[in-house]
């Protein structure tokens, strides 16, 4: 009949016009509240880097991330779970630095290694300072969390030491990469607080103080 008929043009503009014309479910998802975890532990980690961890609270983390303490709430349930959080990316970050400097150094002595390593802290300053100058003892998940640290850079160092000191007796290796980390931790620290042994002898020197030094372990 004249007039009710659909022409095959106008059912195709119907279906483009239905296919462009997006859904309340895709509408719901695309308005989904984003995840904002980084922005909550980068503000964290700059105030526990220059205040004390007990005095801030989650109101102080919320101002520094410009979001209420709701929002903070709503991705961490306490500031010590912001911390962990934090450290633990922290963490993966500098083992990973790590693993990378070796992979892309082969042949680099041990203390050039640690060197670049401290130079790296320069770039993370604030959770650096965390991880290693504020958050030691503050609890046992943190304590968890560096112990476990601490065994991954004995491994690495274990291996190296192996590979490009030629040392291969397991004592000798265990006592070395022990000494290297132990290095590693208080050049950090010294590094970040600009403490009396840094200011004494200015960077540079630090810096060929504390390859000597590895050279020093890694010839046992």
């Amino acid at each position: 009949m004249a007039g009710k008929g659909v022409t095959s043009g106008q059912a195709g503009a119907g279906r483009k016009a239905a296919a462009s014309t997006p859904t309340t479910k895709g509408a719901k998802r695309a308005a989904h509240r984003p995840s904002r975890r980084e922005v909550v532990v980068e503000a964290a980690m700059h105030l526990y880097s220059v205040r004390s961890i007990e005095d801030v609270t989650v109101a102080d983390i919320a101002a520094e991330a410009h979001m209420t303490s709701a929002a903070v709430y709503y991705h961490y349930p306490s500031k010590d779970e912001v911390l962990l959080g934090g450290l633990r990316l922290y963490a993966t970050g500098l083992l990973d630095e790590f693993r990378a400097q070796l992979l892309a150094s082969p042949d680099a002595p041990l203390g050039d290694i640690i060197v670049r390593l401290l130079e790296w802290t320069d770039q993370h300053r604030p959770a650096s300072l965390v991880f290693f100058v504020r958050s030691p003892g503050w609890s046992l998940s943190i304590e968890a969390l560096r112990r476990e640290v601490r065994l991954e850079l004995l491994n690495l160092f274990s291996t190296e030491l192996r590979v490009r000191n030629g040392i291969s007796v397991k004592a000798k290796q265990a006592a070395a990469a022990t000494a290297l980390s132990s290095l590693l931790e208080v050049s950090v620290s010294s590094w970040l607080t600009e403490d009396a042994t840094l200011a004494n002898l200015g960077r540079r020197r630090f810096s060929d103080e504390v390859r000597e030094l590895a050279a020093d372990i890694g010839s046992v």
